[in-house]
């Protein structure tokens, strides 16, 4: 790769700590009906296990180009697998509801620094014309990891429990942490970032608004409501932005945006992926409502996806360094668009393969797509900018999956309006097929805008 031996075992211990708290993430599922069980809790209530994790996350990110400006890769790098370990290990403890939700905001806060961190990281390691490569190793662990991440959780917990489980990741986090301080080299940071601590307010109380109200959404029965928290959430990531404008040393630096190609490639990867979560949501409603089939059989549909998802990651990023943005990127439209053809034109009797087949080339699609989009971005920025690119990004991220993912699922209610008089069975039918109409139309929509503008240029500048 080019890279000298202190930056090989840089960019492994990194890689290491980010796959962890990854399969963490994706750990969680399998475990859900015994923690309810143990705890004698409903679904809502032990679904907050996900929720806490998704909103601590979200409200962490934005902070990252901050933290990154403040303390050095080592340090943080080492506090957040820390606070990782000790949330693990509060859940492996864990004698009631309340000292495991706070276990798993922990470990949240941790892949909240942890994420944007270590793609900053890897990023600036790597010279320009190999970025692409970079941003395809880490689209490979963070692709493979949720990928095997429910099956080893579902065998580790039928042998040792919910609890070793914890305790599993607990201990291999304490691990990496120690080899992270032998191994990491302490360098001071390019800039210092002061603390303002009406941007973070702004910044978290506008998302934690924004984000709340787009996740339920679908499911309130007061959606005044919800429509008030999501405007007022607006307003105040408004007020959040004219602020960093106006800061002579901005927490996020809003000059990332003057860059045409970063703000085309923010707003491309946010809507891909979050039609891609769109659709992933739908996907096991129809197999296990319309279809009839288990859940297991549902997750066996997606794995084929998830995996050449994974791999395809690391290929398209080769693909960015021998021939630009635009081939890869087209070539995700055109797969992209034929699986999403295929899930929107499905008959109710389909078959599990033909399911696995169409989901599969989303999935391909998706990575071709979003790894070359987010290099060619990225590439239009000075160094210095990086940090606050990825903070930005992750963020605009967040937000378009929440919003994505309650307008398709809010699609699939129309079955009503349209079918009235249809049985139970094909009103779920009719739901699915809206949902992925809509996400078609979207999909096709964000094809145009990629033949159009998302193409390498001679007369394109580094912003910064």
């Amino acid at each position: 790769m080019g890279l000298t031996r202190k930056q090989r075992i840089t960019v492994i211990v990194l890689l290491t700590g980010t796959v962890l708290a990854i399969l963490d993430l994706s750990f969680l599922s399998p475990a859900l009906p015994s923690i309810m069980e143990d705890f004698s809790i409903d679904a809502t209530t032990a679904q907050w296990l996900s929720s806490a994790y998704s909103l601590v996350e979200a409200l962490i990110i934005p902070l990252s180009a901050y933290l990154l400006g403040r303390f050095s890769t080592k340090r943080l790098f080492v506090a957040a697998m820390g606070i990782f370990s000790a949330g693990s290990l509060l859940a492996a403890w864990g004698p009631n509801f309340g000292v495991l939700l706070v276990g798993r905001v922990c470990q949240a806060a941790c892949t909240g620094i942890l994420l944007p961190m270590v793609m900053t990281e890897i990023v600036l390691i790597f010279p320009r014309e190999r970025r692409g490569t970079a941003m395809g190793l880490i689209g490979l662990l963070v692709g493979f990891a949720p990928a095997i991440g429910p099956t080893v959780s579902g065998l580790l917990i039928d042998s040792v429990g919910w609890h070793a489980l914890f305790l599993i990741v607990g201990v291999l986090g304490i691990i990496i942490l120690c080899v992270a301080m032998v191994v990491l080299e302490t360098k001071e940071t390019a800039t210092r970032t002061p603390f303002d601590a009406s941007s973070v307010a702004l910044s978290s109380i506008g998302l934690l608004c924004i984000l709340y109200g787009l996740s339920t959404f679908a499911s309130t029965d007061n959606t005044v409501v919800i429509i008030f928290l999501i405007v007022i959430g607006a307003a105040l990531i408004a007020l959040f932005v004219v602020r960093q404008l106006r800061l002579e040393q901005p927490m996020l630096d809003m000059r990332v945006f003057r860059s045409r190609r970063f703000s085309s490639s923010v707003a491309v990867i946010a809507l891909t992926q979050g039609v891609y979560l769109g659709i992933g949501t739908v996907l096991p409603l129809f197999v296990q409502i319309v279809r009839g089939e288990s859940a297991v059989m549902s997750g066996l549909v997606v794995l084929p996806g998830a995996l050449l998802s994974a791999a395809m990651a690391l290929v398209s990023g080769k693909l960015y360094d021998r021939f630009g943005v635009h081939v890869p990127a087209r070539a995700g439209s055109v797969c992209t668009l034929a699986g999403i053809a295929l899930l929107a034109t499905m008959p109710m009797n389909t078959g599990m393969p033909v399911v696995a087949i169409a989901y599969a080339l989303c999935s391909v699609g998706v990575q071709l797509i979003i790894t070359p989009c987010n290099t060619w971005g990225i590439n239009s920025l000075s160094n210095a900018l990086v940090r606050h690119a990825n903070a930005a990004a992750q963020t605009s991220n967040q937000i378009s999956n929440s919003f994505m993912v309650a307008l398709i699922i809010s699609f699939s209610a129309l079955s009503s309006v349209i079918a009235p008089t249809a049985t139970e069975l094909e009103a779920a039918y009719y739901g699915d097929k809206i949902a992925f109409i809509a996400a078609a139309a979207i999909l096709l929509a964000l094809a145009a805008f990629i033949a159009i503008f998302i193409r390498d240029r001679k007369t394109d500048t580094i912003v910064g």
